[in-house]
């Protein structure tokens, strides 16, 4: 009981950090964009915080273990705790609901996961990214694209640089976001936000999908995105979601955001 009793005073510093709503909106930006970090004053801007007020909040989350400091230069740039969130379900789960609790994430074993791939427009990367995948990795999920804000018209571009490459574009067209949230949409499995506008949306998914945030350079030729979308794609395409934990295959997913 001693060890129970240790394990719970544990949480109540972290559960007190996550008890305000600006903090935990401070916790949700900063997850969205992990494994990446954000500046102090680009979470102020996103959350329209005074820094005198998100500076507070800051100091309780990292003394709570949620998130991480570190300095480059002038600059303090904030990163979520993936071992702070684990500590945090784990104790909560485990030592305080005895493992009850635990959502229910879709049926395990072989099957066809939906996989959505956000994007500002849905007009060009997430559109290549939905043509990729699905000729990568179509034996294991059902590949779907949306934009935050679609622009209404693919690029061009990017749908002849598609065919040229053997890829059917007849059905790449730049969605909205209620084509996969509406409520005819599938359950995804798998979110991959392309760029900070996708990974900084406020959304909410039914279920608990994998959510991983890959950055992109801007400016990106149609080649150039092809190869950059390629290399990651390629770290996780063959894995067979059914041979591995949630948890292993989203370190997967965030180890290849960055390549």
């Amino acid at each position: 009981m001693q060890y129970l009793w240790g394990m719970e005073r544990d949480l109540v510093p972290a559960f007190a950090a996550l008890a305000h709503p600006q903090r935990l909106a401070v916790v949700r930006l900063l997850m969205r964009h992990a494994p990446g970090v954000l500046p102090a004053g680009e979470i102020a801007t996103r959350l329209g915080l005074p820094p005198s007020t998100l500076s507070g909040h800051l100091a309780q989350l990292r003394e709570a273990g949620l998130i991480t400091q570190d300095r480059r230069g002038t600059s303090l740039l904030y990163a979520a705790s993936v071992t702070g969130a684990e500590a945090l379900t784990t104790g909560w789960i485990g030592a305080v609901c005895g493992g009850r609790g635990w959502p229910e994430v879709g049926a395990p074993g072989p099957r066809v996961r939906t996989l959505v791939v956000l994007g500002r427009g849905n007009a060009g990367p997430s559109l290549m990214a939905e043509a990729l995948l699905r000729a990568e990795a179509g034996a294991y999920y059902e590949v779907l694209s949306a934009g935050v804000a679609p622009q209404g018209e693919a690029d061009p571009a990017v749908l002849d640089y598609l065919a040229g490459q053997g890829h059917d574009v007849e059905a790449l067209w730049a969605k909205p976001l209620s084509a996969v949230t509406g409520p005819e949409a599938p359950r995804p499995d798998v979110v991959i936000a392309l760029g900070h506008t996708a990974a900084g949306a406020d959304l909410v998914w039914p279920g608990c999908p994998l959510c991983s945030y890959w950055r992109l350079p801007p400016g990106l030729s149609a080649a150039a995105l092809d190869a950059e979308l390629r290399a990651r794609i390629a770290g996780f395409a063959g894995l067979d979601p059914a041979t591995v934990t949630p948890a292993d295959l989203l370190r997967r997913l965030d180890a290849v955001a960055g390549v």
